[in-house]
């Protein structure tokens, strides 16, 4: 009897240690439509390598063109913090919310990306901090730092459409 209720305590272990072989879900992982490589954005892996390759000039034509078409910037980052500005404060003019947020990982080499979005507070307000979002806008303000290290895209955005990123989100 003694060797059976060994034999069942054993049995039992073995059976519960490999129930739980399920591959854990990492709880601090980005979602998966979390891609700021691959997505269709205006700074995606692609489109950071053809910018990084321009000569100046051609980069200041590209950030003109940009400015020059509302609604067409395309990005996807990590929220910092966010907070309202006061009428009369730089940046006021673009909308009365700030959010700051930067991209994770370098989309490219080891060229970082951060951004302050301009929005309306129903737009901005929700969204909290250390969330992935994506956003549509207009470009206001791109300054490239090519001589750091490491190199940094530092970008202004006055977003139309601001949107969490969930495990839910189709990928672009």
């Amino acid at each position: 009897m003694r060797r059976s209720l060994t034999a069942l305590f054993f049995t039992s272990a073995l059976l519960a240690v490999s129930g739980c072989s399920q591959p854990k879900k990492d709880l601090l992982a980005l979602p998966a439509a979390y891609d700021p490589q691959g997505a269709d954005l205006t700074f995606n892996k692609k489109n950071l390598e053809s910018f990084n390759l321009m000569k100046p000039q051609e980069r200041d034509d590209f950030v003109k063109a940009l400015k020059d078409k509302p609604g067409s910037f395309r990005g996807q980052a990590v929220t910092e913090a966010g907070n309202g500005i006061a009428a009369g404060v730089e940046g006021s003019e673009h909308g009365a919310w700030e959010t700051f947020a930067h991209v994770v990982e370098p989309v490219l080499f080891e060229i970082t990306i951060d951004y302050r979005i301009f929005s309306t507070e129903e737009l901005g307000r929700p969204l909290g901090r250390n969330l992935p979002i994506s956003f549509t806008g207009t470009l206001v303000d791109l300054r490239y730092d090519s001589e750091a290290k490491p190199r940094k895209l530092t970008i202004q955005v006055k977003a139309d459409q601001m949107e969490l990123i969930t495990d839910k989100t189709p990928a672009s």
